[in-house]
């Protein structure tokens, strides 16, 4: 009793709060942005990040190559000059020349330079560190080892002068998309750092940045505070004077809070629900709804191996469900992605897919692919056809394995959330036992990453098209976004075409030839393709999101007086 009293004052305090402090909130925050957001970023260093928004913040605070911007209209993206002021590739596609600015300086006062990136490639390179983007890097010059020969692939003529060269010809929008995610480090800062102690010396390695913030507080799991940085050039300093981000894992707290005016944008994990930002229209027109189109999707990753004996052992061997993709094939046939969007988000903000590729890439779509309607009976035939037959309790069994597993999904994501109880009760009607599990961010990550999941509902920012040639991979140790340990050879051989230059006509054709594989194989259940609906105060002026990024113009944000 004394508990739900106290519940109950508890909530009562926040309420009385929210409505006090809406006038106050307003009043006291002219030069302070209130980003809530639902889970921590995982680094703050661009070797180490994995996560989406980690990256999207790492690029308010670091140097990159280029500007990526994208053309609704065109469904292309171009790059425009960020830290290159220009850069020319030559004829045969295997070098790349980037003028840089002579005049980005480190928040420390140090000029960036080319040695600036060469330095940090290598760190990229190193094992030990063992950054999410390390086999961009392959394409460079190789050592006999067969990893990249830096000192030879990587010139720096002078500070302001980069050169890469490269062991095949490569696609510009390939160079451009890679190097620029290979985002640099303070060499003067690092050099001091040995390589092999970067990552488990993460939380307490500095932040040292060139771009239009800096770093002034980071309190794990709980808010990132971002400054204005005043050199920067990159494209200039903030133009708010303090940005912060501000953990809050509940989904109804922080959308009261941006009801309440105690913060100004509600991002990440889904944005606000379609129900609510309907709702919003009228109980709240003083905040606006902005929609990202075609950069997301969710899927159910089904692990093609068997997780424990590829860590004790290195030994690939068939996951003892999902190796077969019979199995796999039926899992999509039994979930009904319709009724989840139905029920969720609404026809409007959301689009069936069965391959990683973003809806936004018309030209390319592969039309003639199997569609996998939601269809119960053909999902039992296909099982049986697997070997998988009803057990005396009417769950699913084969040479004496039941079909029971766990399905594991992030805390704080409502319709992650709401999609895992519509595929617990779809599987449970086909005779599979699934048992629902839900691990914070980071957590679920390292062991998504780890492989410790036979099945889990994760989502990826697939925006670009070179970024979908690194989901995949059979080197899938290397490729930390194949999180189903999927292995193709045809796959591989499509995605080192792709990287090259390429008439438009052979490049559309692979591009169906790897929607084709990708639908036939089903190493997850693509469920769909959504718009992820972002919440701002009406007050915050000059946002701009976009496929490619929600954070995309954030140094622009301004809060009206």
């Amino acid at each position: 009793m004394r508990k739900i009293l106290f519940s109950a004052l508890f909530l009562l305090l926040i309420v009385t709060g929210m409505s006090g402090c809406r006038q106050e909130s307003k009043n006291l925050r002219s030069d302070h942005i209130v980003t809530g957001i639902s889970a921590d970023f995982d680094y703050l260093n661009p070797l180490l990040i994995q996560l989406s928004l980690s990256r999207e913040v790492c690029t308010l605070i670091y140097p990159s190559l280029v500007k990526p911007e994208y053309n609704e209209e065109k469904g292309a993206i171009a790059y425009k000059p960020w830290m290159a002021k220009s850069w020319e590739f030559s004829p045969d596609g295997k070098q790349a020349l980037f003028h840089l600015r002579s005049d980005a300086l480190w928040e420390d006062g140090k000029k960036v330079t080319s040695g600036d990136f060469k330095f940090s490639y290598g760190l990229y390179k190193n094992p030990k560190i063992a950054s999410s983007r390390q086999h961009y890097l392959n394409d460079l010059l190789l050592l006999p080892d067969g990893t990249a020969d830096i000192e030879r692939a990587v010139e720096t003529p002078d500070d302001s002068t980069l050169v890469l060269h490269f062991n095949k010809p490569l696609s510009k929008d390939i160079v451009l998309d890679h190097f620029n995610d290979l985002m640099p480090v303070a060499r003067h800062i690092f050099a001091a750092i040995p390589p092999d102690e970067i990552r488990s010396r993460a939380s307490e390695l500095p932040v040292v940045g060139a771009g239009p913030f800096k770093v002034r507080e980071w309190s794990r799991q709980e808010k990132l505070v971002l400054v204005a940085n005043p050199s920067s050039v990159l494209p200039r300093p903030a133009a708010t004077g303090t940005m912060t981000f501000l953990v809050v894992p509940e989904y109804t707290t922080r959308l009261a809070m941006l009801k309440s005016g105690q913060i100004d944008a509600l991002i990440s994990a889904g944005g606000i629900t379609p129900k609510d930002a309907e709702e919003l229209k009228t109980t709240n027109p003083d905040i606006s709804v902005k929609p990202v189109h075609n950069r997301y999707f969710d899927s159910i990753v089904w692990l093609n191996i068997d997780g424990d004996r590829y860590r004790n052992s290195r030994i690939v061997a068939p996951n003892r469900f999902f190796g077969d993709r019979m199995v796999r094939r039926a899992m999509t046939c039994a979930i009904d992605r319709q009724s989840i969007i139905d029920g969720f988000m609404g026809p409007d903000h959301a689009v069936i897919v069965n391959t990683s590729l973003s809806p936004a890439y018309k030209a390319i779509t592969n039309t003639s692919m199997e569609p996998y309607d939601f269809n119960p009976a053909k999902a039992r035939e296909l099982l049986r056809a697997a070997g998988w037959t009803p057990g005396p309790d009417g769950i699913l069994q084969k040479n004496g394995l039941r079909f029971s597993f766990e399905l594991a999904a992030p805390v704080g994501n409502p319709r992650r959330n709401y999609a895992a109880t519509i595929v617990q009760q779809n599987l449970r009607d086909i005779g599979i036992d699934c048992r629902l599990r839900f691990d914070e961010s980071l957590i679920f990550l390292k062991n998504q990453n780890e492989f410790r999941y036979e099945a889990a509902l994760s989502g990826l920012a697939a925006e670009t098209l070179p970024f979908q040639l690194i989901i995949w991979g059979s080197d899938f140790a290397n490729r930390p976004f194949n999180s189903s340990a999927f292995r193709n050879p045809e796959l591989d051989r499509i995605i080192d075409e792709l990287s090259r230059p390429l008439e438009s006509g052979r490049q559309a054709a692979l591009w169906k030839s790897y929607q084709q594989i990708l639908n036939d194989e089903q190493p997850r259940t693509f469920l769909y393709y959504y718009d992820e609906l972002e919440g701002f105060s009406k007050r915050l002026d000059r946002v701009e999101v976009n496929l490619l990024s929600t954070l995309y113009n954030a140094y622009d944000w301004k809060l009206k007086r």
